[in-house]
């Protein structure tokens, strides 16, 4: 009886700490990858992101543009149970928003979309992922 209540113990132990390794999809501070539609989670951090959409209008690779292009990506930021919509680009002045969003705790930065676009070999939806990056912001 003694082995089967240390066996249980240590099981459920294991288990209790696998669960909490399976909710962390991102740590503060360092760039991640994220598709469409996906949600990531630091639990710790009670934080959670969701992308909605990534728009990327680079020039592609194969292709003669007159302008660079940028990427615009839109998603919600959960905080401790607060739902905050974001829309980040890498172009402030040509789509109005910002590569970068703050509340008085954290800050997420849009860093890059990829794969990169190719005219010879173009990418489905589901292929894309922003690389972003949530940090502890510095008071």
């Amino acid at each position: 009886m003694r082995n089967l209540l240390i066996l249980f113990l240590s099981m459920s132990l294991f288990y209790s700490c696998d669960d909490k390794n399976d909710c962390e999809g991102f740590d503060v501070g360092k760039e991640f990858e994220i598709a469409i539609n996906e949600t990531l989670e630091n639990c710790p951090k009670n934080i959670s992101i969701t992308l909605l959409d990534i728009q990327d209008s680079r020039c592609p690779t194969g292709a003669v543009c007159i302008w660079e292009g940028m990427i615009v990506v839109e998603a919600q930021l959960k905080i401790e149970g607060k739902d905050i919509d974001l829309q980040l680009s890498t172009n402030k002045n040509a789509s109005g928003f910002a590569d970068e969003f703050s509340t008085s705790e954290y800050t997420v930065k849009l860093i890059d979309a990829i794969p990169y676009s190719d005219l010879n070999n173009p990418h489905k939806t589901e292929d894309k992922r922003a690389i972003l990056v949530i940090s502890k912001r510095s008071t």
